[in-house]
């Protein structure tokens, strides 16, 4: 497994991978309403008109995106989707250690991150705290999340 930045050519992959866990890992914890929703707006050109927005980082496996994640430019880890039979194998440790890393050369002391329902353990195992429970306006659906953040030296 390696880790590089995101490539024009990853759009459709990334888009593919981030309905299918949406769909699979984060159904556990929300009703099927939110979860059609929630991944029903998940294109390719989203990841396209965000690319100069963020940083995005790809875990590939066999010249296979099985992760991504990335983080905008004020100190907020935006998202992190690892495929489903990847789980639970320290991928999503090391894209976040990435990010991270990316954040401190910015000039970051405190990252934010708005958790999932589904991964607030995993960022808490990672040393995030949660500040407060909030929710997530995407359409005409609330979904549940935690605002969170991670001090780092």
């Amino acid at each position: 497994m390696r880790i590089r930045l995101a490539q024009n050519k990853d759009f459709a992959c990334i888009a593919r991978l981030h309905r299918e866990t949406i769909r699979h890992v984060n159904s556990k914890d929300y009703p099927e309403d939110v979860i059609s929703v929630w991944s029903g707006r998940t294109k390719a050109s989203r990841f396209r008109n965000s690319a100069s927005k963020v940083k995005r980082w790809v875990a590939i496996d066999k010249e296979k995106i099985i992760g991504f994640c990335d983080h905008d430019f004020n100190c907020e880890l935006g998202g992190l989707y690892i495929h489903k039979d990847f789980q639970g194998k320290g991928i999503g440790k090391k894209l976040v250690k990435k990010a991270e890393d990316s954040m401190k050369k910015l000039g970051c002391k405190k990252i934010k991150i708005m958790s999932t329902v589904t991964a607030k353990t995993f960022y808490q195992k990672n040393g995030y705290k949660v500040i407060k429970k909030s929710s997530h306006q995407i359409e005409d659906k609330k979904v549940d999340v935690f605002i969170m953040n991670k001090t780092i030296k």
